[in-house]
């Protein structure tokens, strides 16, 4: 039977299910210029002799197959297969007919994936436009009333539209409301929220939607396990404030304005709370977070402080300390090493190394990027002066920041080792290619980053403003952490695939926490920055423009999230770190616009991890090698 996502029945553990093969024809709506209209695409799949997973593009015209529908296209194959546990394999054949870009069509490439591998038609006459995100929810996309105007002139009956997106711009930017519109048109226009809303109108068949039967919680032993290392966590952040405390004041208010003392102890406060509530997997995390950023404030005030004795003469012995980081890359190599000794036997083992491995890399990647950074605001301290060399001198504070964080960054992800190894959880099979499930995340993880840095506002950005993607990208870098460490795990991907390919036994499980964390990620990235966060000039994230997409993206996730770690129970293999997600997600769901996007990632996060497990445990269908 076909298994999606959250289901407690599952296949044979060393079976392994069939890729089914055919062919079906959608049809995505496009704009050029200021008028709509319908396109032809066939998507194909087939069985792959070496079991291996690639997409094929063909075309009959020159570049009619832009970069960000290619990315759409990997993101289809990529959401579809873990949405109804295939086969991590496959070839995947996209004919365009015409020129078509921009990831808008994701969401209907995936109800077609999803409709061939049920062996069921897609309804003549109706169409869609939307991206996809990798739970399965439906994203907003632009030019709606001109692809509505299109599919009416092509005879469409019926447009299925993002959630949110009634009230859309036309292309001189007037606001229109394509529902009326549409009908004045002869076209019903639907909103819908995600692929299961989708299907329906696009078949007239169902797609379960997965409903878990109550709240996660982690059982007796894990709930002792991982409420020692709350404890462990909150004593660390206690520390840190008391080593923040002995600075002078001058050095704290300086990073007073950063924000990050006032961070911490919110997540130390949360921590509290979620612990008073028996969620201490939730307060896990939270704690987590205080801990790295106190102590990443407290190492920051101890290494500037020579700024406020001596001055900018001072500035030299700073740059020379922070620039030097063989200590830091010294242990986490020694950490690398540790894990590389462990064996996994099974998938609760899994999830606490992959996570483990997941933070270290992060660690490293926010290092390397940190010392870059403090070595060019380093430089330009030395010749600059007034209102330049102050702008120069918060850039370099933040650099040593993002330096110190990545060496809080380790010690988290030690205790998530801790917490994540050795619980009850399922047997490995025996079967699965542990390397396909690797390249399978990784596949995805550069689909992710190649639609969030060729489309949205990362675009719209360097286009209105003259730049570059490069510099766009590191602006938004500075403001948040997550694009920061997703661009330079794309700079030292080659140093950790050398790592990964160094003979370590654990290095299938490294390549699998590279794909895994980036493809969650930078799927957020999407999310985030396609259309519809609304960032200020400084790239700030200040409001949401689809507040209710955002919101049934996260309902969606959540229920993805609490189905799956219900499956993995019923297969005696329950997760702990999925339900630290879960539990922590919860808590910032309907805060700021960052902490709701942060809440989206978590349980996204949470429902992937949850996904690899199934796979590792053969229950979703992973191909054996």
């Amino acid at each position: 039977m076909l298994l999606l996502a959250g289901c407690t029945t599952a296949p044979d553990p060393e079976e392994s299910k069939a890729v089914t093969s055919g062919s079906i024809t959608i049809h995505p709506l496009f704009v050029q210029g200021d008028s709509g209209g319908v396109g032809t695409e066939v998507i194909s799949r087939r069985p792959s002799a070496d079991h291996s997973f690639r997409l094929e593009f063909s075309e009959d015209e020159v570049g009619g197959l832009g970069d960000s529908s290619r990315a759409a296209s990997w993101g289809a194959a990529i959401t579809s297969t873990l949405l109804t546990g295939q086969p991590l394999e496959g070839r995947y054949g996209f004919r365009i007919t015409g020129a078509i870009d921009g990831p808008s069509a994701g969401a209907l490439k995936t109800v077609g994936l999803l409709a061939l591998e049920r062996g069921e038609k897609l309804k003549p006459k109706v169409t869609m436009t939307g991206t996809i995100n990798s739970t399965g929810t439906i994203g907003p996309v632009g030019g709606i009333p001109e692809k509505v105007k299109g599919a009416a002139e092509a005879k469409y009956t019926k447009v299925l539209i993002p959630l949110g997106q009634r009230n859309s711009p036309d292309e001189k930017g007037a606001q229109v409301d394509v529902v009326r519109e549409g009908r004045q048109l002869g076209v019903d226009v639907v909103e819908v929220g995600d692929v299961y809303e989708a299907y329906r109108e696009l078949t007239g068949k169902r797609l379960a939607v997965p409903d878990a039967d109550g709240d996660p919680r982690l059982d007796d032993r894990s709930y002792d396990k991982v409420d020692a290392q709350v404890t462990a966590a909150l004593g660390r952040y206690r520390a840190a404030v008391q080593d923040y405390g002995d600075v002078s004041a001058a050095v704290r208010s300086s990073l007073d304005s950063s924000g990050v003392p006032k961070q911490a102890k919110t997540a130390a406060d949360q921590a509290a709370d979620l612990r008073k509530q028996g969620l201490v997997a939730g307060a896990f995390v939270e704690a987590q977070q205080a801990a790295a950023l106190m102590e990443t404030v407290a190492a920051g005030a101890e290494l500037l402080t020579p700024l406020q004795t001596q001055g900018l003469s001072g500035l030299n012995a700073i740059v020379d300390r922070a620039t030097d980081t063989s200590a830091t890359e010294a242990a986490f190599s020694s950490y690398l090493d540790s894990l590389g000794t462990y064996r996994p036997r099974s998938t609760s083992d899994v999830e606490g190394l992959v996570n483990a491995y997941a933070g270290a890399f992060d660690a490293y990647s926010l290092l390397d990027f940190a010392s870059a950074r403090i070595e060019s605001a380093g430089k330009r301290l030395k010749s600059q002066s007034g209102d330049q060399l102050e702008a120069t001198l918060t850039d370099f504070i933040t650099a040593v920041l993002y330096l110190e964080l990545a060496k809080a960054q380790i010690e988290s992800a030690k205790a998530v080792f801790e917490v994540g190894r050795d619980n009850p959880g399922g047997k490995l099979a025996t079967k699965v290619d542990l390397d396909q499930v690797g390249d399978f995340f990784r596949r995805g993880a550069d689909a992710n980053y190649a639609a969030f840095t060729t489309s949205g506002v990362v675009s719209e950005i360097a286009d209105s403003r003259g730049l570059s993607t490069e510099v766009v990208v590191n602006g938004i870098a500075n403001a948040d952490i997550d694009v920061a460490i997703a661009a330079q795990q794309k700079a030292v991907q080659p140093a950790l695939q050398k790592y990964i390919e160094s003979g370590s036994d654990n290095g299938a499980y490294a390549a699998m926490a590279y794909g895994l964390n980036n493809y969650v990620r930078n799927q957020l990235l999407v999310e985030k920055y396609y259309n519809n966060a609304v960032l200020d000039r400084n790239f700030q994230i200040t409001d949401i423009q689809f507040d209710g997409a955002l919101g049934h993206a996260t309902d969606l996730a959540r229920d993805q999230l609490g189905a799956e770690i219900d499956g993995l129970r019923g297969r005696k293999a329950p997760p702990v770190i999925a339900v630290a997600n879960y539990e922590a997600a919860g808590l910032t769901q309907d805060g700021s616009p960052l902490e709701r996007f942060q809440a989206l990632g978590g349980y996204e996060a949470g429902f992937v991890t949850a996904r690899l497990l199934t796979y590792l445990g053969g229950w979703a269908g992973a191909k054996a090698s």
